[in-house]
C-alpha cells in the first residue's frame, strides 16, 4: 500500500491544476471516404514526409497503440513491429534489433540525437530512457546512414518526447497523467506531463516512476536442454540434480524514475528551446547471466548508488544519466535557403554493476551529439538539405570486468540529401562523408582514424488508387568501434572473454530495398523485400579456447572442458549477407462514422549468412507470422492478436536452436468525457496462453524466457 500511495501522491501533486476545455474530438469518418494510412515521419527526411512518400520502409508507434503496447524497455515496446526483435536481457535491459542487426549497427535516437549511453556496448546495458511518457516512436528500417552515420546501417529508432516546443501549445495549461499496474511482475507505474505557454514562452514538465517485482514465468527459468545437461552431469559424478527455479526469475526487479523541464521561445520566424532531463534506473540481471565470481570487491557508498532494500542477492545495474538538449529552427526563408534547423545534446552517463554489497565495474560516458541542417526548395519540385553532424563519446570502464580500455571517439560528417519530383515519380539522392577518430586514453598512445563515404539512390513511383512502389539502393561504410578494436578481458554479460583486433578494417555494405504499398482502399498495407551484402562484416566468434583467472591474471588455453573458465571470443571479419521480407496488411471490413472493424495480418523473415565460411550467423530472428482483429464503436475499442514464432534451426556454429512458440494478446479501451476531463481506461493481456517463449536473439534464452501471462490495466486523465 505504501508503494501505491507514493504513486498516487506523485500523480495528484502534478495534476491538481485548473482544468481547461478539451479540444474538439476528431471529425467522424464519412461513409464514402476512402480508408487511408497517414503518418508523417520526420526521421527519414529533413523535411518530414508521409510514410507512403518515403522510399525506405518505416513504422510509427503512437496514440492508442503506443499506450496499449507500453513496456519497461524500448526493445520490448517495439519487438512486435515488422522486422524487429529485441536483445531481451531480462525486464530491465532490452535494445531493439532490426532485420538481425543491432548493437552499433542500429542508431537509437532521442528527438533526433544520439542516446549518449552505453547500451550499444553490451546487451545487459539498458537504453537510458523509460518509454512511459514518450509521444511517438519512428522506425526507419534499412540503411539510414546518410542522416545519422555509418552505425545506422541497420536502421534508426527515434523516440520523440517534444520536451522542446516548436510551436505554442493551444492552451495556457494542458496535461495528461497516467497510472497502470501489471500482474506478471507486480508493477505499478505512474507519470505526468504538463505543457503550457505564457506569451511567446512555451514550457514543459514531466516526471515518471516505475516499480516492478521479479517477473513471473510459466515454467522453469532454465530450458529443458540445459536442465537435462545439468542432470546428466550430476549423475555422472554421483550427485543429485541441482534444484531448479520455476515460476519466476529471481533478481529481475526494476525501479525507474526521472523527469524533464523544458523552455522554448517561439517567434514568427522560428523557435529556440532548452531542456534538462534526468533518468535513473536500478534493475537486476537474471540469475545465470553473471556467473563469474570475484574475490576482491570494492565497498560501495551511498553516494555511488542506491541499492533497493528488497533486492535479492545477485548482480544489479544502477544507471544514471543527466542530459541537456538545445534545439532551434528558422522556419522563414533566408538567402538561398528555405529554412534551417539545429540540435545539440550533451549528457553525463554512468552505471555501476553491483555484486551484492560491492561495486564490480563502473561504466561512464560523457559526450555530445549535434547537427545542423540547411533546407532549400519546396514540395512538388526540387528540394534538399545539406548539413553537418558531429559528436564525441568519452567512454571508460573501471573495475575487474573492464574489458575495454578508456577511449575517446570523435566523429564529424557532412551530408547532402536531394529530392526531385516529376509527375508520378520522385528521385532521392544522398551522400555523406564521415571521419571517425578513436584515441585510447590509457597511455598506450594507440588510436586510429577512419574516413567513410556513404551513398544512396532512391526512387518512388505513385500509381492510381493509392499504390506506390519504392526502391532504395545504399552503399554504406561503418568503422569499427573501440570495443571491436581493443577489447581484452572478461565480459560477464555474455559470459565470454572478448578479444578485439586493432587491424580490423571498415565494414562495407550494399543494400537494396523494394517496397510496394497501398495506403487507401478496403485493403491497405505494404510488402518489402530486402538484401544487405557486407564485405568485412565484424562479429564475435568462438575460438574453442577457455579463459581462467589465476594468480598471475587471466590465462587462455585450449581446454574445451566447459567446467573450467569461460569461452574465448574474438572479433573477426567475414563477408556476410542478410536477406528477408516484411509484410503488413489491414482488411477494412467496416468503416463508418460510428465505428470500424479491421482484420490485421503481418509476417517477417530474415536470414543472416556468413558467406566466407558458408554458415549461418548467430542470434537471427526466426520467421514470425501474426494475425488479429480490431473493432471500434464510439468510445469503445477492442482487439486481439496472435503471433506465431517459428523454430529457429538455422544456427551458427556452437549455437543451439530455439523452439517455436505462440503469443496471444487482447485489449480493451474506453474513453469517458466529463466536462473538461477525458478519462481513458484500458486493459491489455499478453501471453494469455502462458506459453514458454525463449527469444532466439537473446544471450539469455537458456536461462530467462519471456514473461508469462500478464494483465495490465490503467487509466489516463487528460485535461
Amino acid at each position: 500500500m505504501s508503494l501505491f500511495r507514493t504513486h498516487l501522491s506523485f500523480l495528484c501533486t502534478a495534476a491538481c491544476a485548473a482544468a481547461q476545455t478539451l479540444p474538439p474530438p476528431p471529425a467522424a469518418h464519412v461513409h464514402d471516404e476512402p480508408v487511408a494510412l497517414e503518418n508523417l515521419v520526420v526521421t527519414a527526411s529533413p523535411y518530414g514526409r508521409n510514410q507512403a512518400d518515403i522510399t525506405q520502409p518505416t513504422s510509427v508507434l503512437a496514440g492508442r497503440e503506443l499506450t496499449l503496447r507500453q513496456a519497461p524497455t524500448l526493445g520490448e515496446l517495439l519487438a512486435s513491429q515488422p522486422g524487429m526483435s529485441s536483445t531481451y536481457f531480462g525486464p530491465g535491459a532490452s535494445r531493439p534489433i532490426i532485420r538481425g542487426l543491432g548493437g552499433d549497427r542500429l542508431r537509437v535516437l532521442e528527438n533526433g540525437l544520439g542516446a549518449i549511453d552505453a547500451s550499444a556496448t553490451s546487451p545487459d546495458h539498458a537504453v537510458s530512457l523509460d518509454p512511459l511518457l514518450i509521444e511517438r516512436v519512428e522506425v526507419v528500417r534499412g540503411p539510414s546512414a546518410l542522416l545519422y552515420g555509418g552505425n545506422a546501417v541497420g536502421g534508426v529508432v527515434n523516440v520523440i518526447t517534444h520536451r522542446i516546443h516548436s510551436a505554442l501549445p493551444d492552451r495556457p495549461l494542458q496535461a495528461r497523467t497516467e497510472v497502470r499496474a501489471g500482474s506478471a511482475d507486480d508493477s505499478l507505474t505512474s507519470g505526468v506531463v504538463l505543457d503550457g505557454a505564457a506569451g511567446r514562452i512555451a514550457w514543459h514538465v514531466d516526471g515518471y516512476v516505475r516499480d516492478t517485482g521479479d517477473v513471473a514465468i510459466p515454467g522453469f527459468a532454465e530450458s529443458a536442454r540445459r536442465r537435462a545437461a545439468e542432470a546428466a552431469e550430476a549423475a555422472e559424478h554421483g550427485e543429485e540434480a541441482p534444484a531448479e527455479i520455476a515460476g519466476h526469475i529471481p533478481n529481475t526487479a526494476l525501479r525507474n524514475d526521472g523527469g524533464a523541464f523544458g523552455l522554448s521561445f517561439v517567434g514568427g520566424r522560428g523557435f529556440v528551446g532548452l531542456a534538462f532531463s534526468g533518468h535513473n534506473s536500478l534493475y537486476g540481471v537474471p540469475a545465470g547471466a553473471h556467473e563469474h565470481a570475484h574475490e576482491e570487491e570494492e565497498d560501495h557508498t551511498e553516494e555511488d548508488h542506491d541499492l533497493a532494500p528488497e533486492a535479492e542477492a545477485g548482480v544489479q545495474v544502477d544507471l544514471r544519466q543527466r542530459r541537456i538538449d538545445l534545439e532551434g529552427a528558422v522556419t522563414a526563408a533566408f538567402g538561398p535557403f528555405s529554412g534551417a534547423r539545429f540540435k545539440l545534446g550533451t549528457a553525463r552517463y554512468r552505471h555501476a554493476e553491483l555484486e551484492g554489497e560491492a561495486i564490480g565495474t563502473v561504466f561512464r560516458n560523457r559526450g555530445y551529439d549535434g547537427r545542423l541542417e540547411l533546407m532549400h526548395g519546396t514540395d512538388g519540385g526540387l528540394a534538399g538539405a545539406f548539413g553537418w553532424q558531429g559528436g564525441r563519446s568519452d567512454f571508460e570502464a573501471a573495475g575487474e570486468e573492464a574489458f575495454v580500455p578508456p577511449s575517446r571517439t570523435d566523429t564529424h560528417a557532412l551530408f547532402l540529401l536531394e529530392e526531385a519530383t516529376a509527375g508520378p515519380g520522385t528521385w532521392q539522392l544522398g551522400a555523406r562523408y564521415e571521419r571517425q577518430a578513436i584515441d585510447r586514453r590509457d597511455g598506450s598512445g594507440l588510436g586510429r582514424d577512419d574516413d567513410q563515404i556513404n551513398l544512396s539512390l532512391g526512387y518512388l513511383h505513385r500509381f492510381g488508387a493509392g499504390w506506390t512502389l519504392g526502391a532504395s539502393l545504399a552503399r554504406t561504410e561503418r568503422a569499427p568501434n573501440a570495443q571491436e578494436l581493443y577489447a581484452d578481458g572478461p565480459h560477464v554479460a555474455t559470459n565470454a572473454y572478448e578479444i578485439g583486433d586493432a587491424t580490423l578494417g571498415a565494414e562495407e555494405s550494399v543494400a537494396l530495398d523494394v517496397t510496394l504499398r497501398r495506403r487507401t482502399g478496403p485493403v491497405t498495407g505494404s510488402l518489402t523485400v530486402f538484401t544487405n551484402r557486407f564485405a568485412g562484416f565484424i562479429y564475435e566468434t568462438a575460438t574453442g579456447e577457455r579463459a581462467e583467472e589465476g594468480d598471475a591474471g587471466w590465462e587462455i588455453h585450449a581446454d574445451e572442458d566447459e567446467e573450467h573458465g569461460i569461452a574465448v571470443y574474438r572479433f573477426v571479419q567475414r563477408d556476410a549477407q542478410f536477406t528477408g521480407a516484411e509484410a503488413e496488411a489491414v482488411v477494412h471490413l467496416h468503416e463508418s462514422g460510428e465505428g470500424q472493424f479491421d482484420l490485421i495480418f503481418g509476417a517477417d523473415l530474415v536470414r543472416g549468412r556468413n558467406r566466407t565460411e558458408a554458415t549461418d550467423l548467430p542470434r537471427i530472428t526466426p520467421v514470425r507470422v501474426k494475425t488479429g482483429a480490431a473493432w471500434r464503436r464510439g468510445a469503445l475499442a477492442l482487439g486481439a492478436e496472435v503471433q506465431f514464432v517459428a523454430r529457429q534451426k538455422r544456427t551458427a556454429p556452437n549455437e543451439t536452436p530455439s523452439p517455436a512458440y505462440d503469443l496471444m494478446s487482447a485489449y480493451a479501451s474506453y474513453r469517458l468525457t466529463r466536462g473538461p476531463l477525458a478519462w481513458d481506461l484500458f486493459i491489455r493481456g499478453t501471453n494469455l496462453g502462458d506459453r514458454e517463449a525463449r527469444l532466439h536473439t537473446s544471450f539469455l534464452k537458456e536461462v530467462a524466457p519471456l514473461p508469462g501471462r500478464d494483465v495490465t490495466a490503467g487509466v489516463r486523465l487528460t485535461f
